[in-house]
């Protein structure tokens, strides 16, 4: 009950963030403004915001998800994008590894073990393997033989792409997921192994791109912002948030309860109440208010907390520039965007000042 009370008072933060966004100086330019310019029509964009899968209980059951697989396949994406780096993006963290000592092995390791393992067999490194990736699939024909669907993953694999390569995979035929044109005995069981891994890039998006006919997913995380927090920095961040009033703030009932969402999936029931309250206007204010708005309005060592929420903001836009950019692949369509629900209520309101692009209710689309 606490908890619920706690959401009550959520309605008036809204409005007096909706006031605040509102305010700007007479005249000044606002994408928004010129829409009704726009010939045809604006492309859809829905942003659901998912917990991660990865911290489900180890009972979890990826069956529970369907009903939220049937609304978003309902919604008709033509362009699925996922919290994960692309092959292009790693290969350029692993490049400066000096600059970004630790981000592409933590973020992008898996992707650079199965890129080797393709490369092996298919002799193309991570920059060529993505410009033959791009080449096979414009002119991919509308049906394609099982054998131009294992080289297409052997390729897209090579380029880092493991999650479009795990869905040109599971188009195929279960007999046909096996080694060959590409595919070495090696690949395959690597690829078969995320029918037992839990994370939402496949166990959603992918599943909804298969079902959808889709030939490809968008990978657009971004890390290029992590060199803002130097080691000294994440000295002083662990300072900060070992403050008491930090800590209990963190630990409040409101709080833990978003925190918790992985937890409530037990039931086909419960996982799409725990969507729809993740995707609401209400729990995006009380993760902003509790996660970011709590780094800077109180004093931090070396202004920590201002720090933070730059690398923060930093990755949010880059991943809205990155999705941006593979809207540009369906004018008009429709773009359906997974990503952890932290990341929702400032995708939304990025996304929401695009010319030619509407942000689309996830409530709606969940009910």
């Amino acid at each position: 009950m606490r908890v619920i009370a706690a959401f009550a008072v959520i309605p008036m933060l809204l409005g007096l963030a909706a006031a605040s966004a509102s305010a700007q100086a007479p005249g000044a330019f606002d994408p928004r403004e010129h829409r009704q310019h726009l010939y045809g029509a604006p492309t859809q964009v829905l942003v659901i915001g998912t917990p991660h899968l990865s911290g489900a209980p180890d009972d979890f059951d990826p069956a529970v998800l369907e009903p939220i697989l049937e609304r978003l396949a309902a919604f008709g994406p033509d362009i699925i994008a996922i919290e994960n780096l692309s092959g292009e993006s790693v290969h350029a963290l692993k490049t400066y590894e000096a600059v970004y000592p630790e981000s592409a092995d933590w973020f992008g390791g898996r992707f650079l073990r199965l890129a080797a393992v393709a490369e092996a067999e298919t002799g193309l490194g991570m920059p060529a393997a993505e410009a033959e990736a791009r080449r096979l699939l414009a002119a991919l024909p509308e049906n394609p033989t099982p054998a131009q669907r294992r080289r297409l993953a052997a390729v897209l694999t090579a380029a880092g792409d493991a999650y479009s390569a795990l869905v040109q995979w599971w188009r195929l035929d279960a007999a046909e997921r096996r080694a060959g044109d590409g595919i070495s005995g090696e690949l395959a069981v690597l690829l078969d192994e995320y029918e037992t891994r839990r994370n939402e890039s496949h166990m959603i998006a992918v599943r909804l791109a298969v079902r959808l006919g889709l030939d490809r997913v968008y990978p657009v995380d971004d890390h290029h912002g992590d060199d803002i927090m130097g080691d000294a920095v994440i000295d002083d961040m662990r300072v900060f948030m070992e403050q008491a009033d930090f800590a209990a703030h963190i630990a409040s009932p409101e709080f833990q309860y978003l925190a918790e969402a992985s937890e409530r999936l037990g039931t086909p029931e419960d996982a799409l109440e725990t969507y729809r309250f993740l995707n609401s206007p209400e729990a995006g204010i009380t993760d902003v208010l509790g996660q970011w708005v709590s780094m800077i309005d109180r004093a931090s060592p070396n202004s920590v907390g201002r720090v933070r929420i730059a690398e923060w903001e930093t990755r949010n836009l880059r991943q809205v520039a990155h999705i941006r950019e593979a809207a540009a692949q369906s004018p008009g369509g429709r773009v359906l965007v997974i990503v952890g629900s932290a990341h929702k209520p400032w995708f939304d309101a990025y996304l929401g000042m695009m010319i030619d692009m509407t942000v689309v209710d996830a409530g709606e689309v969940l009910r």
